[in-house]
């Protein structure tokens, strides 16, 4: 999926992506959300909290640039380089969370992201810079890192993962 270049290609690649997505996890039910393998040993809800803690740790990211604060991304104690190990910290997390509890977290992600970016100005979001913590990419792009392009991502492995169980 390309970079969105407005506002509403951001808002359009954000809803359809995540409509998808629901869709996809829509003839799933609570064990079959629960079989792991979709993605190594995560399972569907381990895949959606995955993408709970990611958006989580977007807004805390967002939040501490609006107070004037620049806050060590990915986490204080991991580089960039070391998402595996974050990615495994977050699965540890969310692993014994409830499915009802995860995907709560994960429609409530949702709508803050998608308020957050709505009440934003065209300018805000694809300035370069806007806080120290997004290095060179423009807000949007970080917005669509943690939505729509994760959201593709977790889609297509519940698919492929739900083709192949049958």
């Amino acid at each position: 999926m390309p970079i969105a270049k407005s506002k509403r290609e951001l808002l359009e690649a954000m809803e359809t992506e995540h409509r998808l997505l629901v869709e996809a996890l829509a003839g799933l039910d609570g064990e079959a959300m629960m079989r792991p393998g979709v993605c190594h040993e995560w399972s569907s809800k381990d895949v959606l909290a995955h993408l709970v803690g990611w958006k989580k740790m977007f807004l805390a990211w967002y939040a501490a640039g609006l107070k004037g604060e620049n806050p060590r991304t990915p986490c204080e104690d991991l580089k960039w380089t070391e998402t595996p190990a974050l990615n495994a910290r977050i699965y540890g997390e969310w692993k014994d969370v409830p499915l009802d509890a995860v995907r709560r977290e994960f429609d409530a992600t949702y709508a803050a992201m998608l308020e957050l970016a709505r009440g934003l100005s065209e300018a805000d979001l694809f300035r370069v810079k806007l806080y120290p913590w997004m290095r060179t990419w423009p807000l949007a792009r970080w917005i669509a890192a943690n939505t729509s392009s994760h959201y593709r991502w977790a889609r297509v492995r519940v698919r492929r993962f739900t083709k192949n169980s049958v």
